[in-house]
């Protein structure tokens, strides 16, 4: 059967056994999706979404298993990193059998997600890695339900396989670009943050209270004496 598969579906396997850089997205492959091949990635499809807290399961295992950057959040709050895997799972499956009703909703999901795995320091080739191994595991999953009601089907799922990467490809353009832009927004209010703060400082009306986090913020040790010299712009 994988010697049947194009290229494109033999090398994104890969994403489940280790840690991805983070090249721009590659071009899209080109789909040979007819009707009979939808018919037959739908209707695996439809199965996943009966399964997806299974699979949920298995992603939070895989992503504790191989994804070091993942562990924290999972040791600290399973049940939350559990809930948002779940939810983009439903979304994105979904995606595969009502692309226009689930398209907004799945692009939502992954900028929240690129937003907050921002916040949470999470690095971006990790957050990357993660959606391409779910990509992977919902692939397997498509071939192995195709491969149980009707082998010969499979040769019809390899046609949608470009389509289902693409989709994956798309997914890790949102979450990458969300990401950013919550890296600065982060860096400008850190800047900003600073600013005010040495202000504070120069003019004499930062409060006591704030001087340990001053300290921290400038690398400088909270106690010692300090020569200020300051130049006018």
């Amino acid at each position: 059967m994988e010697a049947a598969m194009p290229q494109v579906v033999r090398s994104r396997i890969g994403a489940l056994h280790g840690p991805s850089p983070v090249p721009p997205l590659p071009h899209r492959f080109r789909s040979l999706a007819d009707r009979e091949s939808v018919e037959v990635l739908h209707r695996a499809a439809r199965v996943l979404v009966a399964s997806l807290p299974a699979l949920t399961d298995r992603l939070i295992e895989a992503l504790y298993a191989q994804e070091p950057a993942y562990r924290a959040a999972i040791d600290s709050d399973r049940a939350e990193v559990w809930q948002e895997v779940h939810h983009s799972l439903r979304h994105n499956v979904g995606s595969l059998i009502q692309p226009r009703e689930f398209r907004e909703s799945a692009h939502r999901t992954s900028r929240w997600i690129g937003e907050i795995r921002a916040e949470q320091g999470v690095p971006l080739d990790a957050v990357l890695h993660a959606f391409r191994m779910g990509g992977a595991m919902v692939w397997q999953d498509l071939v192995d339900e195709t491969a149980r009601r009707d082998p010969d089907d499979i040769r019809l799922l390899v046609h949608v396989a470009a389509d289902v990467w693409n989709f994956v490809d798309e997914h890790c353009g949102v979450v990458a670009d969300a990401y950013r832009q919550a890296e600065r927004r982060q860096s400008w209010r850190r800047e900003n943050r600073q600013r005010l703060m040495v202000a504070a400082l120069l003019d004499g009306t930062a409060r006591i209270a704030d001087l340990a986090e001053a300290a921290e913020m400038l690398g400088l040790p909270e106690q010692g004496r300090y020569a200020v010299l300051a130049v006018a712009a």
